[in-house]
């Protein structure tokens, strides 16, 4: 009998502890110390947790486009910066900025920053600085950085 409580009573406390997540350091993956600026066109956007994936169709200079997989912060905390699940869409064209992968043939990118494009807003480098540089809000919210 006290066998089956103690059991018990430590089966309990497993359950009643905070949930563990396995998760990798972003450093082991992307390059902290480098960011790109990327434009392009939202291929899927996946607003969950415990990262929100967004993958993105990019043309490079040589006239070749590569789907890039965005890795993004979770749900939650987006949706206190003022994201929702309905922030982008199939098609939109956006900017973004964010931390190369490891591995260039990868197409991976850690995201910093993501801005929508309107028509007419400029190249990327009209605004890189700025979207590396600052924290972007969700798309209703007041914004100093180009959009």
């Amino acid at each position: 009998m006290t066998r089956c409580f103690g059991v018990l009573m430590a089966a309990g406390l497993c359950l009643a502890g905070p949930p563990l997540h396995a998760h990798h350091a972003i450093g082991e993956i992307y390059d902290e110390e480098r960011t790109v600026v990327l434009e392009g066109e939202v291929a899927s956007f996946v607003f969950s947790e415990p990262h929100t994936m967004v993958q993105v169709r990019v043309g490079d200079e040589r006239g070749q486009v590569h789907t890039w997989a965005l890795e993004w912060r979770g749900a939650t905390r987006l949706q206190q910066e003022g994201w929702t699940d309905r922030a982008l869409s199939p098609g939109d064209t956006v900017r973004l900025c964010g931390n190369p992968g490891r591995d260039p043939g990868a197409y991976r990118l850690y995201l910093l920053n993501l801005a929508p494009v309107s028509s007419g807003s400029g190249p990327a480098t009209d605004a890189g600085e700025r979207l590396c540089s600052s924290t972007l809000r969700g798309p209703a919210a007041p914004s100093t950085t180009a959009r």
